[in-house]
């Protein structure tokens, strides 16, 4: 079982997205979004924030800003199941960028 985490979009939207390894995750092909992360204390930092049609074909470490992620501390990848509309996961990968301007994002 995954905890749950709640982000809030620059648009004041909140999403749940659940936490899993960075290691040994088993990636179902499905589209969502996802958040490269780590801990700074008691707060999650996003590294990276992405959407993508299948996270089992784009949650690999041969992805572009995986070795960034790394580089600054992902210990974790939050995700979630998301629309089937690409427009949709862009317009939450896009708020929250705004939100959280992660490092790997820049």
């Amino acid at each position: 079982m995954t905890n749950g985490v709640l982000w809030t979009a620059f648009n004041g939207l909140q999403h749940t997205y659940y936490e899993y390894s960075v290691h040994d995750t088993q990636w179902n092909d499905v589209p969502g979004n996802y958040i490269f992360a780590r801990r700074d204390g008691y707060q999650w930092v996003a590294l990276y924030i992405g959407e993508t049609e299948s996270f089992k074909n784009r949650l690999v470490p041969s992805h572009e800003k995986w070795a960034c992620g790394l580089q600054n501390g992902m210990t974790h990848i939050h995700a979630h199941t998301g629309s089937p509309v690409k427009s949709v996961r862009v317009e939450e990968e896009q708020s929250l960028i705004r939100r959280f301007n992660p490092i790997c994002n820049r």
